[in-house]
């Protein structure tokens, strides 16, 4: 192999490289802004928020392909770590990607479009047309709604997304 084939391997590889890990760093960038704004909303536990970074690990390609999503997922369990709570169970943004996927495979009943209408508008993200319904879909199956969210959530779950209740030395 001459070196001009070799130049263009490595310039090629370098390239493949780099698009390979963009966005990876967009998404620890989005990461550390949340951090920083949690520990503003909660400056009494902020030391605890600052550690909490390798939970905010994406899940799913398409999480953090959208920033609001990710933004959405980050945030979410930024409050629960200054809330003290459980940050195992999926967030809201997950379940919004999780059915998002579902639905691209098969119709969603009354209490999944119910579910996917309320995991958006807990996530936060812009109204939609689905949001907008969110209201017909609790009056009709909330108590489904309920279930499936606690479901959901579960199936979600991240046993390895804890927090060490001390921070390492």
């Amino acid at each position: 192999m001459d070196r001009t084939a070799r130049s263009a391997d490595l310039a090629a590889l370098i390239t493949d490289t780099r698009n390979s890990l963009m966005p990876i760093f967009g998404a620890m960038e989005v990461a550390e802004q949340e951090i920083v704004d949690a520990q503003v909303r909660h400056p009494n536990v902020a030391d605890r928020i600052w550690r909490s970074f390798k939970l905010l690990v994406s899940t799913s390609d398409l999480l953090t392909r959208n920033e609001l999503v990710y933004r959405s997922h980050c945030r979410e369990l930024l409050e629960r770590v200054a809330a003290g709570a459980d940050t195992r169970p999926g967030t809201a943004a997950e379940c919004c990607v999780a059915l998002c996927e579902v639905s691209q495979r098969v119709p969603l009943n009354t209490s999944a479009a119910g579910l996917y209408a309320r995991m958006w508008k807990a996530a936060g993200l812009p109204p939609i047309e689905l949001g907008d319904a969110s209201v017909h879909y609790e009056a009709l199956e909330s108590a489904a709604i309920d279930d499936k969210e606690r479901d959901l959530r579960a199936r979600l779950s991240q046993a390895e997304r804890r927090l060490d209740s001390k921070p390492s030395s």
